[in-house]
């Protein structure tokens, strides 16, 4: 009996490694599950701030609008510490998050773009984002014919009421 072989390595050539640059840097990016739970945590982090400052209204009304100031501005710098951190574990160098914040004139977008776009690179690079897709077109796909369905049942009920 003979035993059969199989490279996998060469099957699946798998490479999840990318260089990145952004801000006048270049970072050598590995597209993994480390990048995911870095991901996950800033939305869990996110979700903590969301979550706090709403359960904090009857005490934001109550603020005088210096205090408010102070109060939203601490929260904006909070979240734009934890992009950075989150740059920072996903580009694998410390500081890599406040140096594209800087060279970008420390806009906030800047740093929700580049999580965006290396997002979108992980998930297509693992496909997940066909995945996404498709489930995105099984809905569209639901919502039409649900909606189809509808519509006949309307027509025929008044087709009954028409008699």
């Amino acid at each position: 009996m003979s035993a059969i072989n199989m490279d996998l390595d060469k099957k699946f050539r798998f490479n999840f490694k990318r260089k990145v640059t952004i801000g006048g840097q270049t970072y050598n990016v590995t597209f993994n599950d480390e990048m995911d739970r870095v991901l996950r945590d800033l939305q869990v982090e996110m979700e903590a701030l969301y979550n706090q400052q709403t359960k904090k209204t009857d005490e934001f009304e109550k603020m005088t609008v210096d205090q408010r100031k102070n109060y939203l501005n601490d929260k904006f710098k909070q979240i734009i510490l934890n992009v950075e951190m989150a740059l920072d574990g996903i580009l694998g160098q410390s500081g890599a998050g406040k140096a594209i914040y800087e060279h970008y004139d420390q806009q906030s977008y800047a740093l929700s773009e580049t999580l965006r776009v290396l997002r979108e690179t992980k998930e297509e690079l693992d496909g997940t984002a066909k995945e996404q897709e498709r489930k995105k077109h099984e809905a569209r796909i639901e919502q039409y014919t649900g909606r189809k369905e509808r519509v006949k049942n309307h027509v025929n009920a008044n087709k009954k009421r028409a008699k």
